[in-house]
């Protein structure tokens, strides 16, 4: 622990302001001590950057998170948020700021019988959602990655499972929020209540201007889980994936999905304990995923892709499957413990974009993940992706390009929203950026 005595702006000694906060001195991890240092490296995987916050706040519950933005609005210090540690970029890791884990905040799920609804603090993950929801035969569209947190989930927009018929979580699911503003209060947000600030924290991300602590959510009956899937040889590329496409898009989209991916042979060396190198090359990979209540529903849903046309190498016909062989798949499509990145966050198609301008896509693993796509754009094409990428990860202004529920929209409106972001909201001393990933 490094000893020293900093003083806020207004001239008194930190520690004594710490005292005064709810007893808040024992969950604030200084540089230079072990529980900083496990904190500052909590993410997915092992690729992580060489960055230093001022300090580390571990709050157990609402009021804790409220009285860590007082400190950091008392000490000058920008805030970051962290929920499960899954953003790739890192934006929760900065220098000389104050970074708010989220972790042990209402760190349990609660279900209501009479509206059906669960609430959930922002650093549970998918997988703590899927052992909460499958004993109660209930459904909650969280994410596909198992260790990705619902808080940064959410505020992304939510991609969950079946969103191309569903909808985004965070549209669609969310019914309130708990959160704490810039000055340490804490409100209710919903349809009714707090109504723009609801709005305005489902899909902004990184660019929110507040905390959330608690979300409440719609559930549905859940139903059993079925896969089919078809590999092909990368010489085959094109060929199969215009398949993959046209085939998707007659796909039923509710309760249905398929996820294209890439990558070389040898991607998965080692995973099975071995030290085998495989040969260097290319494969495709088409999964569908349906979400039905019998094998007969699943097949007639799974139209056209019982037969295929093209060659392939191997071919899994439609049969049950699980949650854990499912989080199994999506750990291998992104190992955790490789310190392996992708190169962008997440790829959602533009509809008005003919597929035969698409440039192929320069890395090493590709994934598209819907049922009724239209074209895979390369990332590098998009003008979307292309203006959030000039937008500064460590910037406090709105980044509400980021936000996945605006991306079809045109970007002349989208400006617009973040003109009205950052006129009416963002002006607020404290917390000048924060988000939930």
């Amino acid at each position: 622990m490094v000893n020293y005595h900093p003083v806020n702006r207004l001239g008194n000694p930190v520690s004594s302001l710490l005292e005064e906060i709810h007893g808040m001195k024992e969950i604030i991890y200084e540089q230079g001590s072990a529980e900083y240092e496990k904190s500052r490296v909590r993410f997915f995987n092992n690729a992580v950057p060489d960055r230093y916050p001022y300090q580390i706040i571990h709050p157990r519950s609402t009021e804790e998170v409220a009285a860590a933005v007082k400190h950091a609005v008392s000490l000058d210090k920008h805030i970051s948020v962290r929920s499960g540690g899954h953003l790739f970029p890192h934006q929760h890791l900065q220098n000389d700021e104050i970074l708010i884990d989220l972790k042990g905040v209402n760190n349990h799920f609660e279900f209501d019988e009479h509206t059906r609804q669960i609430s959930f603090g922002p650093g549970l993950t998918a997988k703590d959602a899927q052992d909460f929801l499958n004993p109660r035969n209930l459904f909650f569209p969280f994410g596909h990655s198992p260790t990705v947190g619902l808080g940064g989930f959410l505020l992304a927009g939510g991609q969950g499972w079946f969103f191309p018929g569903w909808g985004l979580t965070s549209d669609r699911w969310i019914t309130q929020l708990e959160i704490v503003t810039a000055n340490g209060e804490i409100k209710i947000c919903n349809r009714y209540e707090n109504a723009d600030i609801f709005w305005a924290a489902r899909g902004a991300g990184m660019g929110f201007f507040a905390i959330v602590t608690r979300f409440w959510g719609h559930t549905a009956p859940a139903k059993k889980l079925y896969m089919l899937q078809w590999v092909f040889s990368g010489s085959k590329y094109h060929s199969a994936l215009n398949w993959l496409l046209d085939s998707g898009k007659l796909l039923k989209p509710y309760h249905t999905e398929m996820t294209v991916s890439s990558q070389y042979e040898d991607a998965f060396t080692d995973l099975d304990g071995s030290d085998e190198i495989r040969p260097k090359e290319i494969l495709l990979n088409g999964l569908v995923i349906i979400y039905a209540d019998s094998l007969e529903e699943a097949q007639a849903m799974s139209f056209p892709f019982g037969e295929c046309p093209e060659e392939h190498v191997a071919h899994i016909p439609l049969r049950e499957t699980t949650w854990d062989e499912q989080n199994m798949l999506q750990e291998m499509l992104m190992p955790p413990n490789k310190g392996l990145r992708y190169k962008c966050d997440s790829m959602l198609t533009g509809p008005e974009v003919p597929r035969e301008e698409v440039s192929p896509l320069r890395i090493d693993l590709t994934a598209v993940i819907g049922c009724n796509l239209s074209t895979v754009h390369a990332i590098t094409q998009s003008p979307f992706m292309r203006c959030h990428c000039q937008l500064r990860h460590h910037d406090w202004k709105s980044s509400i390009l980021a936000a996945d529920r605006f991306i079809h929209r045109k970007l002349p409106r989208l400006e617009g929203c973040q003109r009205r972001l950052d006129d009416e909201t963002m002006v607020d001393k404290g917390v000048r950026k924060s988000a939930n990933c």
